[in-house]
């Protein structure tokens, strides 16, 4: 819909399909997210009854999430769904940073999606007909002046928070043994008495030599249990063990998030930086254990387990194993007489194996799985999608059938046949319809495309290259090489079997 259109709409009477998008910008503090956006729909509504715009409950977009990223904000990823497929002629907002003010790649998404739709931004301030070129001009303008000034804000809210840390303020939460105090103005911690004796516990359990399930077993059948109600496992005992706040440090920056993908592959994937880049604070809040007790245990981390971080893989295994009596990851958790052992980290589960004997495991089903490919592959017939195919067409032939029947809608309301009410009753109907419609081709797609783009020689060709190449590579070699072909290992083991008495169900990624 043009300007023209608009104006013509509006002299007529005649409907205008209208969504509303609300969200909160980070510049309003004092005031809940509710409470912004009860405020802005408010006006948003009054603004749409003075200028003739009608929004339809099932057409108010609100986020509940806020973000940088447009694909960390799935109501706004669904209102330009709706507008790309010309569901909408006009969108009301509070204005354009409301949209979106992400990098240069969203606010081009965003613009083109409306420009090549059509569609109407309208704010209580101005209305952008992005096919006009001073309205894009101006809407380029507010969003390139938008990504400055949440970048600004970004910034000094960055740098506030570091003179806070750097004063000795804990502002995440809370870690077992404490509860959150305020110094003055300052976050920081006071010791919950019960809980630190267990956390002295724990840490002397440790230094005297137990490990970390004895120490598990120990604690949970003391009764004692973490902040919602859960047992302890090996992990939370080692994460306790691991954090400096228990001899009255902070530590920050141990981990950073990369952005990676483009659109909607875009990925935020959170790393581990390496111990010279952590930042550790003398914190305001009193220690629960001694130094020396921390040194103690310390020395003897690095002695019994394997460390995994950005610049060491432990296991090529890592991520793809999983318990199928719990489902959890198995890891490789320690050593026992120096033998490494894939272990589930659930207690009295799946019965563990040494390293070695799954890794070759693994290995021998990955032979066996490339000769039954390659099989297939000299057999392969090319799948019958031609049902599939049918019923699609015949889904999108229903399209023009709903344009006529919106077009008649018009023209009855025009004519006077049928009051606005009605009108919005029947364009409601009309509007599932067609969401209902959308939804059965984009899932005949999908179904087609599954069954005709499965590449079983790209699969076949990437399985050879994993078993020529993995037994020179280095370990994360190893492991991006499994990772390249294998989606998940499913592993069983009974209680008191012979060590390599255990069974392995691999699934290989689909290639497209």
């Amino acid at each position: 819909m043009k300007r023209a259109t608009l104006d013509e709409y509006k002299r007529t009477g005649r409907y205008v399909h209208t969504a509303m998008y609300l969200r909160k910008s980070r510049e309003e503090q004092g005031m809940s997210k509710e409470e912004t956006l009860d405020k802005h729909r408010a006006a948003l509504v009054a603004y749409a009854e003075k200028y003739g715009y009608t929004v339809q409950p099932e057409d108010v977009y609100e986020e509940v999430v806020s973000g940088e990223s447009l694909f960390s904000r799935p109501r706004m990823l669904a209102l330009l769904e709706a507008v790309s497929n010309g569901r909408y002629e006009a969108v009301l907002c509070m204005d354009m940073q409301r949209l979106g003010r992400g990098g240069m790649y969203d606010q081009g998404l965003i613009l083109d999606t409306f420009k090549f739709a059509e569609t109407l931004i309208v704010t209580p301030e101005r209305l952008y007909d992005l096919t006009n070129d001073l309205d894009e001009q101006a809407a380029e303008m507010e969003t390139f002046m938008s990504r400055g000034e949440y970048r600004m804000i970004t910034k000094r809210l960055r740098r506030g928070l570091m003179q806070v840390i750097d004063n000795g303020a804990y502002t995440s939460n809370p870690p077992y043994g404490y509860r959150r105090v305020y110094i003055g103005k300052l976050s920081s911690l006071e010791i919950v008495p019960e809980e630190a004796d267990i956390v002295r516990q724990i840490f002397q359990m440790y230094a005297d030599g137990s490990g970390c399930t004895i120490i598990e077993r120990a604690i949970n059948a003391m009764g004692a249990h973490g902040r919602r109600g859960s047992h302890f496992n090996r992990n939370t005992i080692r994460i306790i063990l691991d954090n400096p706040v228990y001899i009255g440090k902070i530590r920050w920056n141990r981990t950073s998030t990369v952005k990676s993908g483009v659109g909607s592959n875009r990925q935020r994937k959170v790393v581990s930086n390496k111990s010279d880049q952590w930042k550790i604070i003398d914190g305001r809040h009193p220690p629960i254990i001694s130094p020396e007790l921390w040194d103690a245990v310390q020395v003897r981390r690095k002695q019994q387990y394997f460390y995994v971080d950005n610049s060491h893989v432990a296991s090529p295994l890592a991520g793809l194993v999983r318990c199928s009596k719990c489902g959890r990851l198995m890891n490789l958790q320690g050593k026992n007489k120096g033998v490494p052992y894939l272990l589930c980290a659930t207690p009295n589960c799946c019965a563990g194996a040494k390293f070695e004997f799954v890794e070759e495991a693994v290995l021998n089903q990955l032979v066996e799985l490339s000769h039954d490919l390659e099989l297939r592959v000299s057999q392969r017939v090319v799948p019958d999608t031609s049902n599939l195919e049918q019923m699609l067409a015949k889904a999108r032939d229903q399209f023009p059938r709903l344009e006529d029947r919106r077009n008649r809608l018009y023209s009855l309301l025009e004519d006077g046949t049928y009051s606005r009410s009605v009108f919005s009753d029947r364009m409601k109907v009309l509007s599932n319809e067609e969401e209902q419609l959308n939804a059965t081709i984009t899932s005949l797609e999908n179904e087609i495309r599954v069954a005709q783009s499965r590449n079983e020689e790209r699969q076949l060709s990437q399985l050879k290259t994993v078993l020529e190449r993995y037994q020179s590579a280095p370990v994360p070699g190893r492991k991006e090489l499994l990772h390249s072909v294998i989606s998940q290992i499913t592993y069983t083991k009974e209680k008191k079997t012979k060590p390599a008495d255990f069974q392995l169900d691999i699934t290989l990624r689909d290639f497209f």
